[in-house]
């Protein structure tokens, strides 16, 4: 190796490595400060204990609940309540003609489509093996079948007002089908009601549901 040679390794290696660090360094730097927001922002939504919850439509503003309160109590408490759990359930006379209401009349096609039921000439209904097996709740009154074909699925709460004793949370739901109530309704709509709550010692409990929307849609 020649002195020439000896003195541009031992020249050129420092400067190739200065110029990897002019290039690496801001990048590693301006890394390290991004990791650092995140982290103190995360950090200090642990601390604040604040529960806001976001609409699923960026055009509302966030829920923001009081103490002890959140969206699954809310949901909890709806499921278990007596009106929004009960089902939207059909009615089949076992003698069928068109002066029924439209809509009975509505629910002996779909049942005959799906092979639960079989209509004779002179009007006559009866249920199939199949109509036994898949209709959960059936109940036989003598002259007709009644059936839930669809029950309540709550969404989401899209509001709230609170003055700590008492709250009024706005939310969404949407009827959540079997398959007799998916003939009839293939994309069930968003419906809205409002559920008024109490608190009892520092435990939310339901009072009311208003504008709860009976409707099959």
């Amino acid at each position: 190796m020649t002195d020439g040679t000896r003195i541009l390794r031992t020249v050129g290696v420092p400067v190739v490595i200065a110029v990897l660090l002019l290039f690496m360094l801001p990048k590693m730097c301006a890394r390290a400060v991004l990791v650092s927001q995140a982290r103190k922002e995360k950090e200090e939504r642990a601390v604040s204990g604040l529960h806001i919850e976001s609409s699923q439509e960026s055009s509302k503003k966030p829920v923001i609940y009081p103490a002890a309160l959140d969206s699954e109590r809310i949901r909890y408490l709806l499921e278990i309540d007596a009106r929004f759990s009960a089902p939207y359930t059909a009615r089949v006379r076992k003698k069928f003609d068109m002066t029924l209401a439209l809509n009975e009349q509505k629910f002996v096609p779909v049942l005959q489509k799906l092979g639960y039921m079989e209509l004779a000439g002179d009007g006559t209904v009866t249920l199939t093996r199949d109509g036994m097996l898949h209709l959960d709740g059936l109940v036989d009154d003598g002259t007709a079948w009644t059936f839930p074909i669809a029950k309540r699925k709550f969404t989401s709460v899209t509001s709230i007002t609170s003055d700590g004793a008492t709250a009024y949370a706005g939310f969404d739901w949407k009827w959540e089908p079997n398959a007799v109530g998916a003939e009839l309704m293939a994309s069930p709509q968003r419906h809205e009601a409002t559920a008024a709550l109490a608190n009892v010692g520092g435990r939310w409990s339901l009072t009311q549901v208003t504008s709860l929307d009976n409707d099959l849609d």
